[in-house]
């Protein structure tokens, strides 16, 4: 609901005649403006095992074109590109980070090179933008495939980020595969007013659930977990929200189907979590949120719980996909995931209002 506090006038003219007239435009307050939420894999960002899995611009078997060794790291001129593609492009105000890669710690905080640098750009002319990456107490050596980590970076004009913590979670093998091979990230938010007054609250869980897409098993357990230990987790950092949103890499989808027209994968993940009252707003005219050689792998979702759903301006969320994606142009999408990844962005804007659930904050 956008609320118009204040008119502009400008003025207009018709040039032939030499005449000047009014005009009278309503123009929203920052308030009228909702968050821009983003979830976005960001692929080996200062770690090694880039284009690693094929597709479009990596490497190993089912890599188009053929490629045989790992992608570099990105240049400086590369993080530039994506500082401007998140502002400006993206227009994002919170951004839910996958394979973030830790590349020292210092007075116990978790830093990335890289993510310094994009930080950087992003502030120029401004100081709004933080990142946030979870703490581990050694540094992983450098070929270590538990490098990437999950982050949060936010415009603190926008949101502050009142508290952010690791889930603590049972932990186990299931069909090969732990079920958290990084546990999932909460970032408890609060969006400013447009006087600079708190707004909404809301957490968002930051999930990378394990690799291969035929782990379904693997991912109904992990995500069953979550949803029954949010309140728990929440309440043990003196957190009582009742917005949360589930975003993040799921390595996991239930719309794609075999030769035979059956399904490939379990939809028994989703169809708990539509039970337990959440919304997914990725929905099947995306496609596909990773470019594999056949652009339709859609494994990153935003699940949205009931309470939520109120300040939801739409009922599915937006992907960013570079102009010619649509034609699998190796070459472009090849050129594209150099500079920044081989999955595209979802985002959802969320409505900024006065607070209205109770919470130990307040």
């Amino acid at each position: 609901m956008s609320i118009f506090r204040y008119t502009r006038t400008v003025a207009c003219g018709i040039t032939t005649r030499l005449v000047f007239f009014v005009c009278t435009t309503l123009v929203a307050t920052a308030e009228t403006d909702p968050l821009i939420i983003t979830t976005w894999n960001i692929e080996h960002l200062g770690s090694t095992g880039r284009g690693f899995g094929g597709g479009f611009g990596g490497f190993g078997p089912g890599a188009l074109p053929e490629r045989n060794y790992p992608l570099p790291m990105r240049s400086n001129e590369d993080l530039k590109d994506i500082a401007a593609f998140i502002q400006s492009d993206l227009g994002s105000d919170v951004v839910a980070l996958q394979e973030v890669g830790i590349t020292r710690i210092r007075r116990g905080r978790s830093v990335s090179a890289p993510m310094d640098k994009i930080v950087t750009y992003l502030n120029e002319g401004s100081d709004t933008w933080a990142y946030f990456l979870p703490q581990i107490e050694k540094l992983p050596v450098e070929d270590d495939d538990n490098k990437a980590f999950l982050g949060y970076l936010w415009n603190r004009s926008r949101v502050r980020l009142l508290t952010v913590f690791e889930m603590s979670l049972m932990n186990q093998g299931l069909a090969g595969k732990a079920l958290f091979e990084r546990m999932p990230l909460i970032g408890y938010f609060e969006a400013i007013r447009a006087n600079g007054d708190a707004g909404n609250d809301f957490a968002l869980v930051n999930v990378h659930l394990a690799s291969g897409q035929g782990n379904d098993e693997n991912h109904l357990i992990a995500m069953t977990l979550i949803e029954f230990d949010l309140v728990r987790n929440l309440a043990k950092h003196a957190v009582s929200e009742s917005d949360i949103i589930i975003l993040g890499d799921f390595n996991d989808d239930p719309r794609r189907t075999k030769e035979n027209g059956t399904p490939m994968y379990s939809p028994a993940m989703h169809e708990h979590m539509r039970f337990k009252g959440y919304v997914n707003l990725v929905t099947p005219e995306l496609k596909a949120s990773r470019m594999n050689i056949h652009m339709d792998s859609l494994i990153d979702h935003i699940l949205v719980n009931k309470y939520a759903q109120r300040y939801l301006l739409a009922d599915s969320a937006t992907i960013y996909k570079p102009r010619g994606a649509k034609s699998s142009s190796a070459a472009l999408l090849g050129a594209w995931r150099e500079t920044y990844s081989d999955h595209f962005p979802l985002s959802f804007k969320f409505e900024v209002r006065r607070d209205s659930d109770a919470d130990f904050f307040k």
